[in-house]
């Protein structure tokens, strides 16, 4: 009889915790993450970003800079032109939205003056 309530109080937890979990995950989560350069997060999270998105959560990556420096190759504005593409295009294979502020590399200061994020 010990084992019959045992189970019993189990399949009501059971039953519970997946009542819960459905409830969840009909709302879904809104995540961001930042990086500091463009495809900093696209990188590290662009595969669980499309899990999510897949999911049905609304997932958006925010690089703190443009990534105007840092290659050796090109540099300023052509530089942050092709990252900016690079990641629009990678939101949209992911199914996530990005965005890229517009301060150049290396001048990201902590402070108070308001950057926006949309």
């Amino acid at each position: 009889m010990k084992d019959f309530k045992f189970c019993y109080i189990l399949a009501i937890i059971f039953l519970c915790f997946s009542g819960y979990a459905q409830q969840k995950a009909i709302k879904p989560l809104k995540i961001i993450a930042f990086g500091a350069h463009p495809d900093d997060a696209e990188l590290k999270a662009g595969g669980v970003a499309a899990l999510w998105a897949e999911q049905g959560h609304k997932v958006k990556f925010v690089a703190m800079t443009n990534g105007d420096v840092g290659h050796f190759k090109e540099g300023g504005g052509p530089l942050a032109q092709r990252r900016q593409a690079e990641v629009q295009e990678c939101a949209k294979l992911l199914g996530i939205e990005t965005e890229v502020l517009d301060i150049h590399d290396g001048e990201l200061m902590p402070s108070l003056e308001k950057h926006s994020v949309q």
